[in-house]
């Protein structure tokens, strides 16, 4: 097997108590050649203090390069950062909170050199900090290798379950791939979903694998368990509105591939999830969320006439595309209903 570089990015900001065992997890895989890009997005605790004691006393210290943002800018624009110092053939990214399986590396990269993929996505748990206690997650059924323009897309829209994780991590990317196709994260909240929009319609070789390699921590604190607070700014929910707004922009690309009007149905089942949440918290937000807010969240990426052509889902769109015609009023009331028989809200 060819041992080409792997580049490991990390982006690292206030989490002094997970970065020790993150750490290790990739300093001791069983794969050789590795370069760690950790991105210090300027935390305020004694996160780096810890990687930089590892570089010094870990056998395979001399891996780490730390690379300082000049502020703190969020994970997006951190795994930006690793993309645009990343030296290896290949780019994986991890989380800081979370942990790989010893052979995870040297999997992927089997994969990846066996099969000249752009990307090779494995399988993952979710463990409860503390507890260790494992939550149900999405993992691949069986090995698969998809090839060939529009197959792996095809593959993920088949219909509107979910076939492929939203995430960035667990993720073999060959750097070329990302850098030919000008894929960068947002520096906005929900960047994996957008991230995932932008990059998955690019792909024409690709493997799937069964095998959990990624361990994914829920702990108190993470954007996973924000839902808890007892006041929540109602700028979290515009920014995440605005990414959305920006992968509804982006489907114009699309229009046309065998693809497109499942790729529209699933950007506005993401959105209209995205509304059900703002409803369900709306009594917890900072400052009031107008009506009108929530129903520009449910524009359809697609025009009436194009609708009318899709060959897949055609009603849902529909359903879809006149929720946001409706007056603001109506349309948060009919979203509100649809939401309550889905138990969204």
């Amino acid at each position: 097997m060819n041992r080409p570089l792997v580049s490991i990015g990390i982006p690292v900001y206030n989490v002094e108590p997970y970065i020790k065992k993150c750490l290790l997890s990739v300093l001791n895989q069983t794969y050789p050649y590795m370069e760690v890009l950790v991105v210090d997005d300027c935390g305020t605790d004694d996160s780096i203090k810890i990687v930089e004691a590892l570089a010094l006393s870990h056998p395979k210290g001399s891996m780490i390069k730390v690379i300082r943002q000049p502020r703190n800018k969020g994970v997006g624009e951190a795994r930006n950062t690793a993309i645009d110092n990343a030296q290896g053939k290949y780019l994986y990214f991890i989380d800081s909170d979370d942990f790989i399986e010893p052979g995870t590396i040297e999997m992927l990269v089997r994969e990846g050199e066996a099969n000249g993929t752009d990307a090779v996505l494995a399988s993952s748990r979710k463990l409860v900090y503390d507890t260790n206690k494992e939550v149900p997650t999405f993992t691949f059924a069986s090995r698969e290798v998809l090839t060939g323009k529009d197959v792996f897309a095809n593959y993920l829209c088949q219909d509107l379950r979910w076939h492929v994780g939203i995430n960035a991590w667990n993720i073999l990317f060959r750097l070329d791939f990302l850098q030919k196709n000008d894929l960068r994260f947002a520096a906005r909240k929900d960047e994996d979903a957008l991230f995932l929009s932008d990059f998955y319609s690019e792909i024409e070789r690709a493997v799937l694998l069964p095998d959990i390699t990624y361990n994914y921590v829920l702990r108190p604190g993470s954007i996973m368990g924000n839902q808890a607070r007892d006041h929540i700014p109602t700028a979290e929910i515009r920014e995440r509105f605005a990414t959305d707004a920006i992968m509804t922009e982006r489907c114009a690309r699309l229009e046309g591939r065998s693809f497109y009007d499942v790729h529209c149905a699933r950007v506005m089942k993401h959105k209209f999830r995205a509304a059900c949440v703002a409803l369900r918290h709306r009594h917890r937000f900072t400052e009031p969320l107008p009506d009108r807010e929530i129903r520009q969240e449910m524009k359809h990426p697609a025009s009436l006439s194009a609708i009318l052509k899709f060959r897949r889902y055609c009603l849902l769109h529909l359903f879809f595309y006149s929720i946001s015609k409706l007056p603001p009023s109506l349309s948060v009331f009919t979203i509100y209903v649809a939401g309550k028989l889905m138990r969204w809200i």
